[in-house]
């Protein structure tokens, strides 16, 4: 494919120039050449900075900020220092396949609708173990808070995308920025909003392009994380309107109880976002379900449940694949 447009790399790092060295390397080694490098440094640290000073590649650059700024405004950053049409995000700690930007690229060609955002497969690794997300492509005519928000199936989530999958038109970041001081939560609720906006589509390459290196997996309970759930609890019930009201609800009683669980709140705490789940309505029976199985069912229980329901599927397209023996 002709490279026509500049992609920017957005890389935010703070205190671990190893690992940033090795996130510059696989966005610098990306088949798709036409790209820029830019390097947020979150706060002073001169370890990165000598590390990335060594690097001789002239379509890295990077910035660094004099004091700390959190991850999503340090995005912002990058996003405002960039000169490219279009911004790909990678986490320091992320990697990605050396075709990832140019089958995005090419995929972008592809669409008459170029206010777009683009994701992609991408594999989680954690303590040895790997799964791929998400599960599932989006459905023709799927709204993005339906599809992250709602489980199809036996599973007790919406799906998932990580934030160094993505690659967004650099007009899109601007006019919706990451929400500064969200600790958690902050590509998911940058997702629900810019789909709102303007006509804004997303689509899913059903190819794996990243990775993503996880101290946990992703849909089951963190049991060492103590995740800051009011903040991002919060900032959802102020853009409750973006939802739909049932992809709100199964927002709130799966992806917030799920937290508050792993905080062991109290008992009251959890009530009250049974109420807040049925604020906008009677939810449906799958999402109370859904929600009482979340609070009931203790989380190591559920992750066994879980990979035995994995185990039972892997069988089941193995034993589809298989031919039949007379």
């Amino acid at each position: 494919m002709a490279e026509n447009h500049l992609v920017t790399v957005v890389i935010p790092t703070r205190n671990r120039p190893l690992l940033v060295l090795r996130a510059v390397g696989t966005a610098l080694n990306q088949t798709y050449s036409t790209l820029e490098v830019v390097v947020v440094i979150d706060g002073p640290d001169d370890d990165t900075v000598e590390a990335l000073r060594g690097v001789t590649d002239p379509r890295l650059r990077f910035v660094a900020l004099s004091e700390n700024v959190g991850g999503s405004e340090a995005r912002n950053v990058g996003v405002r220092e960039s000169r490219g049409d279009w911004i790909a995000f990678l986490d320091d700690d992320d990697e990605w396949l050396p075709e990832k930007i140019a089958k995005q690229m090419a995929a972008i060609d592809s669409l008459t609708n170029k206010h777009t955002f683009l994701s992609c497969k991408f594999i989680e690794r954690s303590h040895g173990q790997t799964r791929t997300y998400p599960v599932r492509l989006p459905r023709p005519g799927e709204t993005i808070d339906g599809y992250m928000c709602c489980p199809r199936g036996f599973r007790a989530h919406g799906e998932y995308l990580q934030t160094s999958t993505l690659i967004v038109p650099r007009s899109l970041m601007m006019d919706v920025p990451f929400v500064r001081g969200l600790k958690r939560g902050q590509e998911f609720v940058w997702l629900i909003e810019a789909g709102t906006r303007g006509g804004a589509a997303f689509h899913v390459l059903p190819e794996t392009l990243s990775f993503f290196n996880a101290a946990g997996f992703t849909d089951e309970m963190r049991v060492s994380s103590k995740p800051n759930w009011r903040s991002l609890y919060s900032c959802l019930k102020g853009r409750q309107h973006l939802f739909d009201p049932e992809s709100y609800r199964y927002c709130i009683a799966t992806r917030i109880l799920t937290d508050a669980i792993t905080c062991d709140e109290p008992f009251m705490v959890k009530l009250r976002l049974l109420q807040e789940c049925m604020s906008t309505g009677v939810p449906s029976a799958k999402c109370l379900l859904t929600f009482l199985y979340i609070w009931i069912i203790p989380p190591l229980t559920r992750l066994r449940l879980g990979e035995m329901l994995r185990s039972l599927q892997r069988l089941g397209a193995a034993g589809k694949r298989s031919p039949i023996e007379a």
